[in-house]
């Protein structure tokens, strides 16, 4: 079974966080905090269409530049979700050029800035020399994108700043019986994309196809796609270990295929973790394990533990693969 989702961090733990999520089939790909991503090669830029900033410190907004320059001439608007202060910081990285020869330009970058219960809208034209545009707000319920293939949701969480935590979620995942296929006589193309497509969207049984010359209802070719459980990835990094954020984040990640978290520290260092507002990696560990996820993925470590033999991979995994009570 191919995955929807090909995902893996773009940098060392040790280096600026950034999770590289790519859409299989879709030329898309979605990127989670947007540090140093020089490493992503100019095609894997110009697929990301949705970047989301957990905060706006430097080691996970500073690729911003990067990604911009990337993408001027590309028609595709680049969708930016954040914090309450994303909108600013956007606002101020823009401010920082002249833009006098770039109105013909098609890019269009839109920004959704979530505070509390509301998610502000805000765009930047290139055709406007990125002047600021507000476009109002709606009612924030955890949800961020929705889009026909999975959505993505976000838990408001502290870091002393607000800070977010990301989830996307494939709502089933459709796995095509090439068996059955050859069966039938059906060949394998283009067409079994727009299947995908009628199931995801509820089409009527009658929707009509026209496969290798013949003609078929979505009733009759229904039979050829089983429905299987669509994958979770959760994303966090950079909160503090507050009563009130593990909770929060044990619930949020719950039966992730794959739990992307920091662990900053080693438990040895936790008051440093607690003075800086992040976890231990035993901490991460815990979260992980009370949250029954299936895959822990260690990330954004302090590089003074790069090289430890038992560092806060070690460390985390320890924790993770303990009994669950």
């Amino acid at each position: 079974m191919k995955p929807t989702f090909i995902h893996g961090l773009v940098n060392t733990p040790p280096d600026d966080p950034s999770l590289f999520v790519r859409i299989l089939r879709e030329r898309r790909a979605l990127l989670f905090d947007i540090g140093n991503i020089s490493r992503l090669a100019p095609g894997d830029l110009q697929k990301i269409t949705d970047v989301f900033v957990t905060h706006t410190h430097i080691d996970h907004f500073i690729g911003f530049d990067t990604l911009l320059r990337a993408l001027l001439r590309r028609e595709k608007p680049l969708r930016i979700y954040g914090p309450s202060n994303i909108t600013e910081c956007i606002e101020g990285k823009l401010n920082g050029y002249t833009w006098n020869l770039i109105q013909e330009y098609p890019l269009r970058i839109e920004v959704f800035s979530v505070h509390n219960d509301t998610v502000r809208s805000s765009s930047f034209h290139a055709g406007n020399r990125f002047r600021r545009i507000d476009n109002g707000s709606t009612v924030f319920n955890g949800l961020l994108l929705k889009d026909p293939l999975f959505s993505v949701k976000a838990a408001l969480l502290n870091h002393q700043v607000p800070c977010l935590g990301f989830l996307i979620e494939e709502e089933f995942h459709i796995n095509i019986n090439k068996d059955l296929l050859n069966e039938m006589g059906l060949p394998v193309g283009p067409w079994l994309s727009d299947l995908k497509k009628a199931i995801r969207g509820s089409e009527p049984g009658h929707t009509e196809f026209l496969v290798a010359g013949r003609r078929f209802v979505l009733s009759d070719l229904a039979q050829v796609a089983a429905i299987t459980k669509g994958q979770r990835i959760a994303y966090v990094t950079d909160v503090a270990a507050t009563e009130e954020n593990i909770p929060k984040i044990i619930d949020f990640v719950r039966d992730s295929d794959a739990f992307y978290c920091e662990a900053y520290f080693i438990d040895q260092d936790r008051d440093r973790a607690f003075e800086r507002f992040h976890l231990t990696a035993k901490i991460t560990g815990t979260i992980a394990r009370e949250a029954q996820v299936k895959n822990l993925i260690v990330m954004h470590f302090s590089p003074k533990y790069r090289g430890a033999t038992d560092g806060p991979v070690a460390e985390a995994l320890r924790e993770f693969n303990l009994p669950r009570s």
